[in-house]
């Protein structure tokens, strides 16, 4: 499971008043939880139905009509882990699939895309191949060291501690050297985990990572 955040209040689920309380440990536990209820339990359960009744004409979807476009339990995640991280989020089946998404980002917004030289090289693979013979620009740069001018560009991503290299970038000034051009910022968050760094608090526009490594525990989630 991999999500994608912007920076925005999620009001995609149900969750739990929090607000007073600022600890990661108590936004783990009570995150995207209903108000608790008399009679109703502490912690929802896993919704595995992949179709739910239709309510009457003129409103015939009130709810959830199908698994593939909503489900209570992939909501109930998306809201449990903005408390941690601090946006609206979207689940998405595998990383590939976040970084497709962020990158049509880009691409639709008419500039060139600006990816690590030096992260995980199926982002790059994913540009070259399918965005590039579309005429979408690609650049690359190095995680560290000086960044080129970034004239032009619609979105740049990094990933910061990159993968495998553990380079870190100063996101703050990515976000301020993006936002001068117009472009969005993206990070790739997922050695780090909401718990380690806040991108979105730093200026970061999006934030996508992949949930089954770091964040999960230690890989397991993927067995």
């Amino acid at each position: 499971m991999t999500r994608l955040w912007r920076r925005q209040n999620s009001t995609v689920a149900p969750k739990c008043d929090i607000g007073r309380v600022t600890g990661d440990g108590t936004r783990c536990v009570h995150g995207g939880h209903p108000p608790v209820a008399l009679g109703a339990p502490v912690h929802p359960g896993p919704v595995f139905s992949s179709t739910f009744g239709l309510g009457a004409p003129p409103d015939p979807t009130p709810g959830d009509f199908y698994g593939r476009a909503g489900n209570p339990t992939w909501r109930a995640l998306e809201s449990a882990i903005g408390e941690l991280d601090g946006g609206e989020c979207v689940v998405f089946a595998s990383g590939m699939a976040a970084i497709g998404a962020v990158l049509g980002v880009g691409a639709r917004r008419g500039g060139a895309l600006v990816l690590p030289s030096d992260g995980y090289y199926l982002a790059r693979s994913l540009a070259y191949a399918e965005l590039a013979p579309l005429g979408v620009p690609v650049r690359e740069v190095p995680t560290v060291g000086e960044w080129p001018a970034l004239d032009g560009a619609a979105l740049v991503l990094v990933e910061t501690p990159s993968n495998p290299g553990l380079d870190v970038v100063d996101i703050a000034a990515a976000a301020r050297a993006a936002h001068a051009v117009g472009a969005l910022l993206a990070v790739d968050n997922t050695t780090a985990t909401p718990l380690g760094q806040r991108p979105l608090d730093l200026g970061a526009d999006i934030v996508l990572a992949s949930d089954t490594k770091a964040l999960a525990g230690h890989s397991d989630v993927v067995l």
